[in-house]
């Protein structure tokens, strides 16, 4: 029960919110990017633009190593190659040839995969979760009806069962509102652990791409 009083659960938690608006933002930028890179190799100014991704890459590290900072309470950090320390040319050399470029750019295009299903599961859980929570102070409101229905057939071998006759539930009494309300905290208790679960291991998978090649 003390995981939905606790700080870092709720840190954890907009951890993984964040995860969707950059999932689009990489996606979009990088996708653009990379297309746009390659259909122009052929005349050159592709190879710039693809560099131009690859800094990029390392500009999402940054803000990665910044959200570990301040949402999981991390210490990685990682600095980006600056480019006004050195030419263009060899600005673009050493951002070609810095391997966690390549790695946090294909990080920024997964991160799409990763980022909408959690958002989802997110929504739907604590959503579930805040309905049947909430059943006791609304079920009796005109209008706002607590059913679970299923319809269809099952045919187990030569038979056949009309599941729409079988399966079905509701809420109509306070007794059943406040067992709904129990599964509704459980449900939310177990989102919770879920999510620190989740957040320590995506955060701790970025932690070791971020300090890959360091020293």
């Amino acid at each position: 029960m003390g995981v939905g009083f606790r700080g870092e659960t709720y840190r954890n938690l907009a951890y993984l919110l964040a995860r969707l608006p950059l999932a689009v933002v990489y996606f979009t930028t990088f996708v653009t990017g990379l297309s746009l890179g390659v259909s122009l190799v052929p005349l050159a100014v592709g190879i710039p633009i693809l560099c131009g991704v690859l800094a990029l890459g390392g500009y999402a590290g940054a803000l990665e190593a910044w959200l570990l900072r301040q949402l999981r309470d991390s210490t990685v950090s990682y600095d980006p190659v600056a480019p006004g320390e050195s030419s263009v040319v060899e600005y673009l050399k050493t951002v070609a040839t810095e391997p966690r470029h390549y790695l946090l750019v294909a990080f920024a295009l997964a991160s799409f995969a990763v980022g909408v299903p959690l958002f989802v599961a997110i929504t739907v859980v604590f959503t579930l979760a805040l309905v049947l929570i909430v059943a006791p102070a609304v079920f009796w409101i005109p209008g706002i009806e607590y059913e679970v229905t299923t319809t269809g057939t099952v045919e187990p071998g030569p038979t056949t069962v009309d599941t729409g006759s079988l399966v079905g539930t509701g809420i109509d009494t306070l007794p059943e509102a406040l067992v709904a309300s129990v599964l509704g905290v459980v449900v939310c208790v177990a989102g919770f652990h879920a999510v620190n679960l989740t957040a320590g291991l995506f955060g701790g998978a970025t932690e070791w791409l971020l300090g890959v090649g360091s020293d």
